[in-house]
């Protein structure tokens, strides 16, 4: 009687605990959580060398812009990847580096110029990522979130076309 009583309490903690686990979440979806949550963090860590290293107001106004409204989204999609325990990136992926690397010995108008050209590539990439996940994405909350971040980055977009040459 007891080892029935032990069997039956190991299956029910098993079964709440199963219960209570996080959905899986698609390779997809997931992948864009990690992939946003990267440009994001990108996006944030070359607004804050902006405003050190930029010679333009309009480059440091676009800056400021860009951590505020990218470290915004990146805090409503950190809640949203705990919800779904979905892993956000940590840092920047290789590539994004290797661009933060690149623009940290650079100032003035060449820092303008190298700053600009890459907001105008990141955010037509960025803005493809969202797309894709707002029109094919599988988990539903992920999918309004890119939905819901659409408008801003296609505005970031257009920010970073407008910015003056130098």
């Amino acid at each position: 009687m007891m080892r029935s009583l032990t069997c039956l309490a190991v299956v029910l903690f098993t079964a709440t605990a199963f219960a209570q686990a996080p959905k899986s979440i698609a390779t997809a979806d997931a992948d864009f959580v990690r992939r946003a949550s990267s440009a994001g963090l990108t996006e944030v860590a070359l607004g804050k060398m902006a405003a050190q290293q930029a010679s333009s107001d309009s480059v440091k106004k676009f800056a400021a812009r860009m951590v505020e409204d990218h470290t915004r989204s990146n805090a409503d999609l950190a809640k949203l990847a705990g919800s779904k325990g979905v892993q956000m990136a940590v840092a920047p992926e290789p590539a994004q580096q290797q661009e933060i690397d690149r623009l940290k010995d650079l100032d003035g108008a060449t820092f303008d110029r190298a700053y600009s050209d890459a907001m105008v590539r990141d955010h037509k990439l960025t803005t493809g990522l969202f797309q894709l996940e707002a029109d094919k994405g599988e988990d539903a909350e992920i999918r309004d979130f890119a939905r819901s971040q659409l408008p801003v980055l296609k505005a970031h977009e257009k920010l970073a076309d407008d910015l003056p040459p130098f």
